[in-house]
């Protein structure tokens, strides 16, 4: 197994960009890579998901986390300090798709190892006590395949909850939902270790990650781009999301591709912003000097 160096990034950005470019560019015809990464906060969307489904609009209007989409299905998750991220590149095989426990039974034996009861279940997540630590997804452009997951050791759930919770208004699309579970933090039961970072750091040593893939500067700069140019833009994050119905008191608002294609309200005032972004900061712009900019609590 070759151990990923991500230069220490926490950037989820980044760090997406790099599973990308290891899908494309990574030659696992000798080698299997492992990728574990800590990000900064935020909200990972699975490639075909609405985020206007996924996310609890109180955080949508107010920023508190970075928004990231990732290059594989599955459903939202919520990342922090107190998680780790795993991602396991290697060569295409038919026989790996959906083989969930090929990737993950060497991430449950070592998680036992150190007390934690693991054991996945029927939806490939890994659990604990009876509640999830880890959620997995696939992607595979036919040439290599990538199975990642996240690993709940001390993060925190009341954010998790927050930001994910339903929205107490009417959202629908035929995207990919997210199963709801109960999770719990490894921390609560395990005293082998106590961090993060000690985690990551026995995950390298029991899966044994003993040789390195280091970066040239033009891998790294080309991943940066990805980064910056791909996975941080409103076309990437909020445009992947298919067609979406917003019902609100008195308003119905189709967004697709995260611009609004219709909306139908007592006013026709609301029709001007046909067009818009349908994003918070964007439809304020777009109302600041509208005799309708009241209508901003009611749209978003």
């Amino acid at each position: 197994m070759t151990l990923v160096d991500n230069r220490n990034t926490s950037e989820p950005y980044v760090n997406l960009a790099i599973e990308e470019f290891l899908i494309r560019h990574g030659d696992c015809s000798h080698q299997d890579f492992l990728l574990l990464y800590i990000n900064q906060p935020c909200v990972v969307l699975g490639k075909n998901q609405s985020i206007y489904k996924e996310v609890n609009f109180e955080f949508l209007r107010n920023k508190q986390l970075q928004l990231c989409r990732r290059i594989s299905g599955g459903g939202t998750v919520y990342q922090d300090k107190g998680n780790l991220s795993f991602s396991f590149i290697s060569q295409f095989s038919e026989s790996k798709i959906n083989n969930y426990r090929l990737f993950n039974q060497p991430v449950v034996d070592a998680l036992r190892k150190i007390g934690v009861d693991a054991v996945m279940d029927e939806r490939n997540n890994i659990i604990c006590k009876g509640k999830k630590i880890s959620g997995n997804a696939q992607f595979t452009n036919r040439k290599n395949i990538i199975s990642h997951g996240t690993l709940l050791f001390d993060a925190d759930l009341n954010l998790l909850r927050n930001c994910l919770k339903e929205n107490d208004f009417k959202v629908e699309s035929k995207a990919v939902s997210s199963v709801r579970s109960s999770v719990m933090n490894m921390k609560d039961a395990t005293d082998k270790i106590s961090h993060t970072e000690g985690l990551k750091e026995y995950l390298k040593r029991d899966l044994k990650a003993d040789s390195i893939l280091q970066f040239t500067e033009e891998e790294w700069n080309a991943i940066v781009k990805s980064a910056a140019d791909k996975f941080k833009s409103f076309e990437w994050i909020y445009g992947r999301s298919p067609l979406t119905t917003i019902t609100k008191p008195d308003i119905e608002i189709e967004v697709e591709e995260g611009i609004i294609k219709d909306i139908r309200h007592k006013t026709q005032d609301a029709r001007q912003l046909i067009g818009t972004k349908y994003e918070f900061n964007e439809i304020k712009k777009a109302l600041e000097n509208s005799k309708a900019c009241d209508l901003l609590k009611s749209i978003f």
